[in-house]
């Protein structure tokens, strides 16, 4: 199994190169490549994302790419490592821009140690044409170029954070924003003097520099002394995503006066947010903005000042330039860094295998968790579908040991065991997931603009993180005809489907939630071959998040009730009189808690309300009055007890699906469902076999339970009639359907 891992000096939070190799990162599993991002320094808290240097161990077929820094131990590192070896070139630029300054001795260091570097790596790459040249001029000979991409998604305005927004709103025009660290090669000074220049012209005229500083340096103190002075000056600092975009799309004019581009990465972002670019042409910048924009090579601040005037006023001039901006941005999208990377990288790719002939189609199935105890949700559908899928395809699960979804823990032994004829490979999880640090992560992360480290952070602590899974997956590809994803939420799915999209079928179990605006997540719904979706209401809301989803279909699951004995289930649990039901976790996130309460303002209104009984396991230990749980209970007493209910009460939000509603109607039980899950609203219209009501609505509630009470009988036969629909054999054709289209390219 070959992997790709990249070598970078440092991680942190709003640094460049490791946004670019976490970047690489996803291109090269789009090349078909597993692989880990290492570094000499990683900031606090990243540790699921990045390991530290000193624990690369590549085997002789592996590839490392080492993303040079100036004067970095690594270099010496990457040597010595027994495989092959890439260096990547972001940054150096020519000596002459540092004539009479302090960085001139680094400099000649980091381009002799990039000399050094060529006769020993096997392939150089340079992340602009400039780049590339400069290592030529360094002795490397197999040269390639492949550009960093920006996601033009992330610089929409919805990503804009909105107390940056006002504050930057209520400043002065023409307002003039730069990005880059503050130091002496990105030439703040020059941004003072044109700010200035434009006052002359503007006195309202703001200057907005966005970047991280090293305060208490001599430099820095002149620079804010200097801007006091000239008044009208912000200094962000470092900016969280959504603070970054607010000041690009405040900003009238995006000014560059770096002299030390070897890409120019906030160029192509401040383009992306749709404001006009005014870069001095230094070192890679020309090829970068490729004549977008307005590029100028000498600094005449006057003359400037004069063009950020005529692009705040001239409204036609800036569309114009708005509009060459948006083409530009466009060559450099995540397929153009792929197509590249895939060139530089061509002796090591995955070489295609033949197809073979078989009998029976062979399908692969890729899910969290497996197994008969765990019940309900995507877990429990994808068993249902591989053990109906058995005996028409050769069926094997890639799983993790874990069988607790809050952390992870591996509880099975790794390897190979058999579930009936389903083949079933168990992965190790290689760290628990610790609950309240990631809930704290997630309040941090949803409804905010986020980059791209930041969703990688929380899709990396949501796990399960299970590489070997990965690389088995990757190695093994071409043995299966296709490759069954269950829901989109998880790492084995939204870092598994890039490494096999041509054979991907992913079952998204998509409903609205949080993570589901994650740009992370556009690989898993654009480059599957196929969406297999539970409901109309799931395909609607994959098609108004993603531009470019994959062909969807409604497969659905299917329903085999069992015969239920409801008086075998209250004798079984001492249920006594008429009850509500519930089947699944005892978890907040699924209503639980909400429908506990509801039931205790019920019993404390009526002295005959039925009892509310739940069945399932999870985090919460709910007690009241007629209050039944339960814990886990088997096929038996659940259809049992869905046999007996008054109803069955479904208090989630967050459903793709809601098994739990078609086994009600299927047993004959009426449904009360969450009116805030589309999907379950979806269900009870199309089947007229239930009730929606409002969470926060106590008398809706009460209401919607006396009328399903006196429409019991009424309501269990259109349930029945409604289930009838869900039958495997139905459900199964459709999945075959999938994998001979597949087969047949």
């Amino acid at each position: 199994m070959r992997r790709v891992h990249q070598l970078i000096p440092c991680f942190t939070p709003g640094d460049a190169m490791g946004q670019a190799a976490l970047a690489w990162q996803r291109a090269l599993r789009h090349l078909g490549f597993t692989g880990d991002v290492f570094a000499e320094e990683v900031a606090k808290g990243l540790a699921s994302l990045v390991k530290p240097a000193s624990a690369l161990r590549p085997s002789n077929d592996d590839v490392v790419l080492y993303h040079h820094g100036i004067a970095s131990p690594l270099a010496g590192k990457l040597l010595h490592l027994p495989c092959a070896k890439g260096v990547v070139f972001h940054n150096i630029t020519p000596a002459h821009f540092y004539a009479g300054r302090r960085l001139v001795e680094p400099l000649r260091a980091g381009r002799a140690q990039l000399a050094a570097l060529a006769s020993g790596v096997d392939v150089s790459i340079g992340v602009s044409r400039f780049n590339a040249a400069e290592l030529r001029e360094a002795g490397h000979r197999n040269v390639h170029v492949v550009p960093l991409y920006v996601e033009p998604e992330r610089f929409g305005p919805e990503y804009a954070d909105e107390d940056t927004t006002t504050e930057l709103g209520e400043t002065g025009q023409p307002r003039v924003v730069a990005v880059s660290r503050v130091v002496a090669h990105k030439r703040v000074e020059d941004l003072l003097a044109l700010h200035a220049e434009l006052k002359r012209l503007h006195p309202a005229a703001h200057l907005v520099v966005v970047g991280g500083a090293a305060e208490g340096s001599d430099y820095v103190r002149r620079l804010k002394a200097q801007a006091r002075a000239l008044g009208q000056v912000t200094f962000l600092g470092r900016a969280t995503h959504g603070e970054l975009v607010a000041a690009y799309r405040a900003a009238d004019v995006f000014v560059s006066m770096s002299e030390h581009e070897g890409f120019g990465v906030p160029l192509v972002e401040a383009m992306a947010a749709d404001v006009p670019v005014l870069a001095y042409g230094a070192a890679a910048v020309p090829e970068t903005m490729g004549g977008r924009g307005l590029v100028f090579d000498e600094k005449h601040f006057a003359a400037l000042a004069e063009v950020v005037s005529a692009l705040t006023n001239d409204v036609t001039l800036r569309d114009k330039v708005v509009a060459g901006q948006r083409e530009r941005v466009r060559d450099f999208s995540c397929a153009a860094t792929v197509g590249a990377l895939g060139e530089a990288l061509a002796p090591w790719l995955p070489r295609p295998a033949r197809r073979r002939a078989r009998k029976k189609p062979s399908l692969a199935v890729v899910v969290q968790r497996y197994g008969a105890t765990i019940v309900g949700g995507a877990e429990a559908h994808a068993r249902q579908v591989a053990q109906h899928l058995a005996p028409h395809a050769k069926v094997e699960v890639l799983t993790t040991c874990a069988t607790d979804h809050l952390t992870w823990a591996n509880a099975l032994p790794a390897g190979e065991s058999q579930d009936g004829a389903v083949t079933v490979r168990r992965f190790p999880v290689v760290a628990p997931r610790e609950m309240r640090a990631f809930n704290e992560l997630s309040d941090d992360v949803f409804g905010r603009g986020t980059d791209l480290l930041t969703e990688a952070h929380w899709l990396a602590e949501q796990g399960p993180r299970a590489p070997l899974l990965l690389d088995f997956l990757a190695a093994r590809r071409a043995e299966w005809d296709a490759v069954l994803f269950f829901t989109y939420l998880y790492t084995p799915t939204a870092w598994g489907v890039p490494l096999v999209a041509d054979k991907a079928l992913v079952v998204p179990t998509a409903h609205d939630e949080p993570p589901l605006a994650f740009q992370s997540f556009v690989d898993v719904f654009e480059r599957p071959r196929a969406l297999l979706c539970n409901t109309p209401e799931e395909v609607e809301l994959i098609r108004a998040r993603f531009e470019a989803p994959a062909p969807a279909r409604v497969v659905g699951v299917g329903i085999d009730p069992l015969p239920g004995r409801p008086e075998r289930f209250r004798e079984r649990f001492g249920v006594r009189g008429e009850y509500l039901l519930y089947v699944g976790r005892l978890e907040a996130g699924k209503g639980v808690a909400d429908l506990v309460r509801l039931h205790q303002h019920l019993v404390s209104r009526f002295h005959d309300a039925p009892a509310l009984v739940l069945a399932g396991a999870g985090d919460l230990k709910p007690r009241g009055e007629r209050l039944q749980v339960l814990g886990r209970i088997d096929e038996e007493a659940k259809w049992d007890g869905l046999a007996g209910a008054l109803a069955v009460v479904v208090p989630s939000r967050y459903e793709s699906l809601s098994l739990l509603t078609l086994e009600a109607f299927a047993a004959g039980a009426p449904v009360l469902g969450n009116a805030g899950s589309t999907v379950v609203a979806g269900q009870l219209e199309r089947s007229g076999a239930g009730r929606t009501f409002e969470l926060e609505d106590r008398d809706a509630f009460f209401e919607a339970l006396k009328d399903v009470g006196e429409r019991r009988a009424e309501l269990s036969k259109k349930g029945r009639r409604y289930a009838g629909r869900f039958r495997w054999a139905k459900v199964v054709e459709a999945y075959l359907e999938e994998i001979a289209r597949m087969k047949r390219g």
